[in-house]
């Protein structure tokens, strides 16, 4: 498995893989943010994007532990260098992870209800960012 270590010398191999229906651009929440090109249909693919695998015991920044996905019993998935790196957190999210592929070493992103043109693709990263963000 790609690990933490290995990302830096593997991260220019990467290739952007989103749907047409999305870009990237600043977010009035964070930073960037993904958002609607076009209205979006709930359930529809919005992105395929690589990760990273971080095992449960390797040491990385509160920040980054705060966007892990599950992945295994062994290891946390990150998506660090494409538009999985990009989606910003809301409990009301409008997006998920619908497929984890364990051989390419990808997550599918894809809607959970219908999504505006204009309106920012949000996910849910788990229960740890809600206390993370309190502190």
């Amino acid at each position: 498995p790609l690990l933490m270590n290995d990302f830096i010398n593997l991260a220019p191999n990467y290739q952007r893989q989103m749907n047409d229906c999305v870009e990237i651009k600043e977010s009035p929440i964070h930073g960037k943010g993904v958002f609607a090109k076009r209205d979006i249909k709930a359930g529809e693919i919005i992105a395929v994007s690589h990760v990273t695998l971080l095992h449960h015991n390797e040491q990385m920044p509160e920040l980054i532990a705060t966007l892990e996905f599950p992945w295994s019993d062994e290891y946390y998935a990150l998506c660090l260098s494409d538009v999985g790196s990009f989606f910003n957190h809301d409990k009301n999210f409008s997006a998920k992870v619908l497929h984890q592929d364990k051989e390419k070493l990808t997550q599918t992103f894809s809607a959970t209800r219908d999504i505006a043109k204009g309106e920012e693709v949000m996910i849910y990263y788990n229960d740890d960012f809600e206390e993370f963000v309190k502190d």
